[in-house]
């Protein structure tokens, strides 16, 4: 009977707060503390929130959490497992957010896992999706489902709607479709980090955020921007543009008006809107990013998340991740050498840690060459136990060799190499926590 009425309260909870919302492409379901806005946005003495982004006195590519993602990925018999699409979407995470200059990046958790349901391949977004964002959940991390299609089908009535993503605010969780746009994912894991839409409560005369800056709540000094909308102020109010912008993200609703009668002025750019055209969405502001920041200093694995603590250094992935699959492989360029690193992965308390101890990179030799080819590979910082060095060739093993005791620069030659493309595998035989970083060069 217990559970009976937690089932029905959880339904009626997520049905309050998707109902509230319908959206051509995207559905999304956000709750955020009042108070955590006004904390971080203090008025200065023009009246305005600016938010507290001088605390962290971000310089340009600065980073300062490094968030892991997991993905659950529902597929049917003729779905391959292919990891190269999980390497793309946190490819287009990281540069949506780095452009930005977020101060925010994202790594793939190697543990994302196959579910292969072909019931669930195409997700019910009311009857199916919520159970799913509760039980596709691993700590420690962003929990990611991807679908082929999530649909939505209104109650008594038979036309289904597709949607590209939500984001479930009881489990944290994020859903996503196949075929998306590249900013999708970044726009429900900024829901995930605190924001809210900026046509938030546009349609309601009450909840409605003006166009105007400067008018205040009644019998109030405190800016309506403040609260109303998402409660940012230099996020200009706005309509749904899902109806007010062409495919090249040009404004169409001159006509539109807010209850003052001013004329919506909106910034069709913002990742958090609704333009017609999905792939026109590039842009966080800067209270937008002070959101998502301290949102992220709330959140109790934050700490295994930060650059800055020594300690954490064993879990934070190099610059060319992921990179654990040969489908994923970074490509290696000659004469110009990367440093990779093998690292562990926080995966909660009292859990066991997760071990990132093989990386792929591979090369193009566009001509037969009639001399040797050497790779040259070093340890940074300290010595590695032991590593085994596999390179393929058309899929075929051509070398292997095992390094012990690495400190030295250590040379793998290939004689008479053939045109064609090269795959390197490296991997590490003796799991540290520590983390190992190393240098591999190729000369040509």
């Amino acid at each position: 009977m217990l559970l009976k009425h937690i089932l029905l309260t959880y339904f009626v909870l997520i049905s309050l707060k998707t109902n509230a919302q319908f959206f051509d492409n995207e559905e999304c379901s956000v709750t955020i503390s009042d108070k955590y806005i006004r904390k971080i946005i203090p008025v200065n003495e023009t009246g305005f929130r600016n938010p507290l982004l001088n605390q962290y006195n971000l310089k340009k590519n600065d980073v300062i959490y490094i968030i892991p993602v997991k993905f659950w990925i529902f597929k049917n018999k003729k779905t391959s497992n292919d990891p190269s699409e999980l390497k793309e979407f946190i490819q287009y995470l990281n540069y949506y957010y780095s452009i930005n200059n977020t101060g925010i990046r994202f790594s793939l958790r190697p543990d994302y896992e196959y579910i292969n349901k072909e019931k669930l391949f195409n997700l019910r977004y009311y009857l199916q999706a919520p159970f799913q964002s509760l039980k596709m959940k691993s700590k420690a991390c962003i929990n990611v489902i991807i679908v082929d299609k999530l649909v939505k089908k209104k109650f008594f009535n038979s036309q289904k709607k597709k949607y590209a993503g939500t984001y479930n605010p009881i489990s944290n969780g994020v859903i996503i479709s196949r075929n998306i746009s590249t900013s999708t994912l970044s726009h429900e894991i900024g829901h995930y980090l605190g924001l809210k839409h900026p046509h938030r409560g546009w349609k309601y005369k009450w909840f409605q955020e003006p166009v105007s800056r400067t008018k205040t709540m009644p019998f109030s000094k405190k800016k309506m921007c403040e609260c109303k909308g998402d409660k940012l102020c230099d996020t200009p109010a706005e309509p749904n543009l899902t109806k007010y912008t062409d495919n090249k993200c040009n404004y169409t609703g001159w006509n539109i008006k807010d209850k003052y009668g001013e004329v919506y002025k909106p910034d069709t750019h913002n990742i958090m809107s609704y333009t017609n055209n999905r792939e026109c969405r590039n842009k966080f502001t800067k209270q937008q990013i002070a959101l998502m920041l301290h949102t992220l200093s709330e959140n109790k694995y934050s700490k295994y998340w930060k650059t800055d603590i020594t300690e954490n250094k064993k879990y934070l992935p190099d610059a060319f991740e992921p990179d654990n699959y040969k489908e994923t492989a970074t490509e290696l360029f000659f004469n110009t050498p990367q440093i990779h690193s093998f690292h562990s992965i926080y995966a909660g308390k009292n859990k066991k840690l997760l071990y990132d101890r093989t990386d792929w990179v591979y090369f193009n030799l566009k001509k037969t060459i009639n001399r040797p080819l050497t790779l040259y590979l070093s340890s940074v910082e300290f010595t590695f136990p032991e590593l085994l060095i596999s390179i393929y060739y058309n899929s075929q093993l051509i070398s292997e060799k095992k390094l012990t005791n690495i400190s030295q620069t250590n040379k793998i030659t290939v004689n008479k190499a053939k045109a064609g493309k090269y795959f390197i595998k490296i991997q590490q035989i003796v799991e540290t926590e520590r983390e190992k970083k190393y240098m591999i060069f190729i000369k040509n």
